[in-house]
C-alpha cells in the first residue's frame, strides 16, 4: 500500500487507499477510510476486505468515470458489504462529480439509511472528516469548493446548530491540555455560540478554514468533548422535508446521545413516575437526571424539535402558529421556510421588497435552485443545468413544493458564471413565466392523461423532420405562441426526441432533458404533435408481455420446463433469426420471457415495432406448442389467459 503526503497535521493517509486518523489523546477512536474505484475486480476487492475481517468507518466508491448507472444486483452487493465491513454509524459513499449517495449504518437497528446529495460536496455538512478524505483520493473532487457545496437545507441546520459541552469537555476545556486549532475551537464553545459564529471568529483571528474546524469539531464530538452534532443534521433535515414530527426520545437515539434499551428504561420510569400523555417532555428531564445530558443540550434539543418537528403539525391544523414555529423561521442572519404557505413568485417578491442582499436556495427531491439577490434584485440563478433565466422560469413554472433557505450576505461561487446572470428585472421575470405557466397548462389539456402521457416518435422521425424543415425554413417554423424555432432550437428538438422513446411519460423525458425547462419541453412536444412527428403512445407493451409470459407458465406445466424452454428459443430464432430484434427479448434458465428495455430505448425501436416482434413470437412459439401437444389443449390455456387480461371483461 502506497503512502502519499497531505497537508492534514497528524494525520496519515494512505492511498490504495486509506486514511487512519492516528489515535491522540484528545481524539476518539482511530477512524478509517477506505477508497475504490469502481472497475471489473473490486467485487474481488471487496471479498478479500471481508475475508480478512477488517472494519472501516468509511467506504468510498469513486464513480467519476461511471456514474450512477450501476446495475441493481450490484447495488445490492455493495448493501451487503456494507453491512459485513462498516461500523456502526460507518458509511458507504458513491461518490461522482455531480452527485453522492450514502448508505449510512444504523446504530440502532444495523440496517442501512440511504440519503442524496445534490452535490457531492453535500457530504461536508454530515461527515466533515470523510469528506475531506474523498477530497484526498478522489480525483476531480476540488476541496476549495466545500464551502459553497451541499445541501442547503442540511447546511443551514449545521451552520445554526449549537455545541453544548459535556463534562469531559468543560474539564479539557479547563485545563488547556488540548493542541492550539483544537483548543482554540473548544475555547469557542460556550454552550451558547452557533457553528456559524465559531466558524467567523475562527477565520477572522486564527485563519483556520471553515473545512477545518468542522473537523475538529467532529473529533471533539467522537471524544465526547461535545454532544453528537453531526449525527442530528440528516434526521433533522429529512423530518423538516417530510413535515414528520418526531418525539424527543427518538431524537436522542438518532443523535446518538442514548441507545434502544436507554431510551425504554427512560419510558419506563416514564410511566412508573405517572407523568401524563401531554407532559412528555419531561422525558428529557429524566434524561438530565440519569446523566446522559445536562440542561442546556435538553434546551437545544427542545428547540430543534420544536423548530424542524412542529412544521407538519403546524400546517395540519391550520392553526395560527407562534412566533417561534412561523413558516419562515428567522435565524440570526438567516431565514428558512417551506413553499407551499408561500408560492415561488410570493417568495421571489417578498425578498425584493425587502430589498435583501444574499443568497436563496430551494430544494426540491433532486433539484436545487441557487439565486443571489443585491439589493432586492436577483443577479444570478442556477439550477443543476439550467442557468439563468431559464431556472428562474423553471422555479416559477413548475415548483410548487421545497425548503428554501436564505441567507443575508452570503454567496456562492459558481454563480459567479457569465451564463448564470439575470439580465432582466424580475418584474418581467415573473410576467414572463406566467405567459409560460399558461401555455404549458393549455398543451397539457391536449393530452389525455397531462403529464403522464407517453409518447412516441415516428418510425421515420429523421426524414420526415428534414422535410419539415425544408418547407418552414427559419423563421417560418413556429411554436404555440408563434414565436420562430430558433436554429439552436432545432438541433436540441433532435435531441430531445431521443428521449421519447414510446416508454416514458412527458414527466420522465423532462426530468432526462433537464437541458430545458419543462415549458420548453412542452412546447417542443407541442410542436411535434401538430406536424406528426410523434404520437401518444396508446398501445402498452406490457399487457401483451404479461399474457405472453402466462400462457408460457401454463405450457410448461404439460410439456415440460426444457423443451417449454427449447421451443421458445427455436420460435424466437426461427421469427427474428440474428436481426437486433431477437436481442430484444430474453429467455431465462427457467424458461421465463423478457423484454430488455434498455436495448429498446437505446436502439430508437417504436414500441409499437416492438409489440409486433412480440406477437410474431408468440404466434411461432404456439406453432410449435401445437406440434408438440395437443391443439385444444393449447387453444383453451391461450383463450383462457387472454380472457382474464381483456381489459373489456
Amino acid at each position: 500500500m502506497t503512502q502519499t503526503s497531505s497537508n492534514l497535521p497528524r494525520r496519515k493517509v494512505e492511498t490504495d487507499k486509506e486514511f487512519l486518523i492516528e489515535e491522540k489523546n484528545y481524539y476518539g477512536a482511530s477512524q478509517t477510510f477506505l477508497t475504490y474505484s469502481y472497475r471489473e475486480d473490486l467485487i474481488a476487492q471487496l471479498d478479500r476486505l471481508v475475508e480478512s475481517g477488517k472494519s472501516v468507518d468509511g467506504l468510498i466508491i469513486d464513480l467519476m468515470q461511471t456514474g450512477f448507472s450501476l446495475p441493481m444486483e450490484t447495488m445490492v452487493k455493495f448493501a451487503q458489504y456494507a453491512k459485513r465491513l462498516l461500523k456502526p454509524s460507518g458509511v458507504l459513499l458513491f461518490v461522482k462529480a455531480d452527485g453522492a449517495l450514502t448508505l449510512t449504518k444504523d446504530n440502532t437497528t444495523g440496517g442501512l439509511i440511504m440519503n442524496v446529495y445534490d452535490s457531492p460536496f453535500g457530504i461536508f455538512a454530515r461527515h466533515p472528516l470523510l469528506a475531506d478524505y474523498v477530497c484526498a483520493t478522489v480525483s476531480g473532487i476540488d476541496r476549495r469548493r466545500l464551502r459553497g457545496g451541499g445541501s442547503t437545507l442540511a447546511t443551514h441546520i449545521l451552520y445554526n446548530s449549537i455545541p453544548v459541552l459535556t463534562e469531559a469537555g468543560r474539564g479539557i476545556k479547563d485545563d488547556f491540555s488540548l493542541p492550539a486549532p483544537q483548543n482554540w475551537v473548544l475555547q469557542l464553545v460556550d454552550d451558547y455560540a452557533s457553528i456559524e459564529s465559531i466558524v467567523r471568529s475562527l477565520e477572522a483571528k486564527n485563519q483556520i478554514p471553515l473545512d477545518e474546524t468542522l473537523r475538529i469539531l467532529q473529533e471533539l464530538e467522537s471524544q465526547r468533548f461535545i454532544f453528537p452534532l453531526f449525527a442530528r443534521i440528516q434526521f433533522l433535515s429529512n423530518c423538516y422535508h417530510n413535515r414528520k414530527r418526531f418525539r424527543l426520545g427518538r431524537y436522542m437515539v438518532a443523535a446518538g446521545i442514548i441507545n434502544e434499551s436507554q431510551l425504554q428504561e427512560l419510558l419506563e420510569q416514564q410511566q412508573e413516575e405517572g407523568f401524563g400523555k401531554s407532559q412528555k417532555s419531561y422525558l428529557g428531564l429524566l434524561a438530565v437526571r440519569a446523566g446522559y445530558i445536562n440542561t442546556r443540550e435538553l434546551e437545544t434539543l427542545l428547540d430543534d424539535q420544536f423548530l424542524y418537528g412542529g412544521l407538519g403539525a403546524d400546517r395540519g391544523k391550520g392553526q395560527k402558529s407562534d412566533a417561534r414555529s412561523i413558516n419562515a423561521d428567522t435565524m440570526r442572519d438567516s431565514m428558512i421556510g417551506s413553499l407551499g404557505a408561500i408560492d415561488t413568485a410570493g417568495l421571489l417578491q417578498s425578498l425584493a421588497t425587502a430589498k435583501k442582499t444574499g443568497l436563496l436556495t430551494v430544494e426540491n427531491r433532486e433539484n436545487t435552485l441557487a439565486m443571489s439577490f443585491l439589493d432586492g434584485k436577483p443577479t444570478h440563478a442556477l439550477m443543476n443545468n439550467l442557468r439563468g433565466f431559464d431556472a428562474v422560469a423553471e422555479f416559477l413554472v413548475s415548483w410548487r413544493e421545497g425548503i428554501f433557505v436564505f441567507k443575508d450576505k452570503a454567496s456562492m461561487p459558481e454563480l459567479d458564471e457569465d451564463d448564470c446572470q439575470l439580465s432582466v428585472s424580475l418584474d418581467r421575470m415573473l410576467l414572463d413565466s406566467a405567459l409560460y405557466q399558461d401555455q404549458l397548462n393549455q398543451i397539457l389539456k391536449k393530452l389525455p392523461s397531462a403529464q403522464n402521457t407517453v409518447l412516441e416518435r415516428v418510425w421515420n422521425f429523421d426524414a420526415l423532420w428534414h422535410q419539415l424543415l425544408a418547407q418552414h425554413p427559419y423563421p417560418n417554423l413556429r411554436y404555440l405562441d408563434e414565436s420562430p424555432v430558433p436554429e439552436p432550437d432545432r438541433q436540441d428538438i433532435v435531441n430531445l426526441v431521443h428521449c421519447i422513446d414510446g416508454l416514458s411519460t412527458i414527466e420522465e423525458v423532462s426530468t432526462v432533458f433537464d437541458r430545458w425547462p419543462r415549458y420548453k419541453v412542452l412546447r417542443a412536444i407541442d410542436l411535434l404533435l401538430e406536424n406528426n412527428l410523434v404520437n401518444v403512445q396508446k398501445a402498452s407493451l406490457f399487457r401483451p408481455l404479461t399474457v405472453f409470459q402466462k400462457i408460457t407458465f401454463e405450457i410448461q406445466e404439460i410439456v415440460g420446463k426444457e423443451d417449454n424452454r427449447a421451443m421458445l428459443e427455436a420460435s424466437l430464432h426461427y421469427v427474428h433469426g440474428d436481426s437486433p430484434a431477437a436481442s430484444r427479448f430474453h429467455v431465462d434458465g427457467d424458461g421465463r420471457v423478457s423484454v430488455n428495455l434498455s436495448q429498446v430505448k437505446q436502439s430508437g425501436a417504436p414500441v409499437s415495432a416492438v409489440l409486433l416482434e412480440l406477437r410474431r413470437w408468440m404466434e411461432a412459439y404456439l406453432a410449435y406448442c401445437r406440434r408438440q401437444s395437443d391443439a385444444k389443449i393449447i387453444d383453451d390455456i391461450v383463450t383462457k389467459i387472454i380472457d382474464r387480461y381483456n381489459p373489456q371483461s
